[in-house]
């Protein structure tokens, strides 16, 4: 690569949000591969940047190109890049680039929703500019398609609720991926995003969930299920307590986080690492859900 290519495709950072959501406009038709990467541009473009700490680059000089790349500066940081198959070769350009390498070293190595299309080619190129050896776990997307109009119905004696602190608290405690994220952060999350439980109420007869009025929990309510909104832009942390399985609240959660993401202009979807047959169950089973694609997360070997 010569000079003026090399600088060409060196990433640039992109801080306005009418920017953003130009870019988020121009990967949407690329459903479903675009699904995180859709989100994260939304959220930030929303102004939840200060929360999640990202930063959103692309390459300087090919402004209709889709190739994205967002880092996370909190505390278990991490990146993601998107682009279409067609432009494989120019993303590794870009990861060949200065500023890029830049960007990489400062972080772990801990690469997320990394496309089929794109796998061989970031991996090898990982390898080569890092020196390190690395591996891949895969995992499924599941993405919630078309919105059901059927009520949502709560069991008798139970209610949704938005999470106070006590349930985000309980949500991250049992999930093994966030249990030690910070408690304060998803707080924050809450406040702009939907955090959900089921709330026990014995005077609760029949409760048919309004998605414009689900009331607030009390800091100190503990919920018996809950599910959140991940700071990758999934539906994800769901959580059910052992008493409470096999009453088909996990997949009322589901549904219910499907609607509510639908309707703040988002594409709903899950992500299930290959050995959560549980989860995958769920999604199969649930109207308006299914299969879109396989992903992978790329870290350092063991």
């Amino acid at each position: 690569m010569n000079h003026e290519e090399e600088v060409g495709s060196q990433p640039r950072q992109v801080l306005e949000k009418e920017e953003l959501l130009a870019l988020a406009a121009r990967i949407k038709d690329d459903y479903p591969y675009c699904l995180q990467m859709y989100n994260t541009l939304l959220l930030t473009a929303r102004g939840l940047n200060a929360c999640f700490q990202y930063e959103i680059y692309v390459p300087r000089n090919h402004q209709d190109s889709h190739i994205v790349i967002w880092r996370s500066l909190i505390e278990w940081k991490n990146m993601s890049i998107y682009c279409r198959e067609e432009e494989v070769p120019l993303l590794i350009k870009v990861m060949k680039g200065s500023h890029f390498l830049g960007i990489v070293e400062e972080l772990p190595v801990n690469f997320f929703f990394i496309l089929s299309y794109q796998l061989d080619a970031i991996l090898e190129t990982l390898q080569e500019v890092l020196g390190i050896r690395l591996q891949k776990y895969q995992g499924s997307c599941y993405a919630y398609e078309t919105r059901q109009e059927s009520p949502l119905r709560c069991p008798v004696g139970m209610k949704v609720q938005r999470l106070g602190r006590t349930g985000i608290q309980r949500m991250l405690e049992n999930n093994r991926y966030w249990n030690n994220a910070s408690l304060d952060l998803f707080c924050s999350l809450a406040e702009n995003l939907p955090m959900v439980g089921i709330y026990l109420d014995p005077d609760v007869v029949e409760e048919v969930i309004d998605l414009n009025d689900i009331s607030s929990a009390e800091d100190e309510a503990t919920p018996i299920s809950q599910v959140g909104y991940t700071p990758h832009g999934t539906v994800g942390l769901l959580w059910i307590d052992v008493e409470y399985r096999r009453l088909g609240l996990g997949s009322l959660l589901a549904e219910l986080m499907g609607r509510l993401q639908m309707s703040e202009g988002f594409f709903p979807h899950g992500i299930v690492v290959y050995y959560n047959d549980a989860s995958a169950r769920m999604f199969k089973k649930l109207p308006g859900w299914r299969k879109t694609h396989c992903i992978d997360r790329i870290v350092p070997a063991q």
